[in-house]
């Protein structure tokens, strides 16, 4: 029986745009740091890269892996100022369906996030689209390895059994092998109908999130 129901938010709750990339030239020039279009590149390369190396997060590693690997010297108030302003990074309005497919699942179990990003500004993020009231705690990167590692999963199962639990993500590697792998039960939200596949346990696919309550 589920007793507690998981939630990505990128690309899941919440679409990520390319366009919130651009925020990384903002924040510089809210600094007053002169930047190029190869600056602004790498500093984007080295925010990906960066999960590839550390499997948390912190600010104060993260500054120093840009530096690292942009070879520059941006202070650590970048880190704070781009957090900052990708925390406003949210859609002028959440889909009516998705609040009343949220309302129904609050109504029966308890909901959580889990994301690989710093908590304080997806909470932001859930609160700007006003969805973060249907969630009693967001679990985040900070103080455990992020998905797809076990430790993420098992912090965010809380007090129940793994198999009390299922995760709803967008990602298949880490969202849904993930949980595969530390004994949760998984829905893939596939929008754009890939075709690859998770090995292991059985789970399910959905292209609309709506979709969730012919399933739980």
């Amino acid at each position: 029986m589920i007793k507690r129901v998981i939630f990505d938010i990128d690309n899941t709750l919440i679409p990520w745009k390319e366009e919130y990339y651009q925020e990384i030239k903002k924040a510089l020039d809210d600094l007053n740091i002169e930047h190029t279009e190869k600056d602004y590149n790498e500093i984007k390369k080295a925010f990906s890269e960066y999960e590839n190396v550390y499997y948390k997060f912190d600010r104060k590693l993260m500054i120093e892996y840009i530096n690292k690997y942009t070879k520059k010297n941006y202070p650590e108030e970048f880190i704070y100022k781009i957090t900052k302003r990708w925390a406003n990074c949210v859609p002028d309005k959440i889909d009516d369906n998705i609040i009343r497919m949220l309302e129904h699942l609050q109504n029966k179990y308890e909901m959580v996030i889990l994301t690989d990003w710093y908590g304080d500004q997806q909470e932001k993020r859930l609160e700007k689209l006003g969805i973060l009231k249907y969630f009693s705690v967001v679990y985040s990167a900070e103080k455990t390895k992020r998905k797809p590692f076990k430790e993420a999963f098992i912090q965010a199962i809380g007090n129940n059994k793994p198999e009390e639990c299922i995760m709803i993500g967008d990602n298949l590697e880490r969202d849904i092998q993930g949980a595969l792998n530390a004994g949760l039960q998984a829905i893939w939200y596939n929008p754009n109908n890939k075709t690859e596949t998770a090995k292991g346990v059985k789970y399910y696919t959905i292209s609309k999130l709506e979709e969730l309550l012919n399933i739980i």
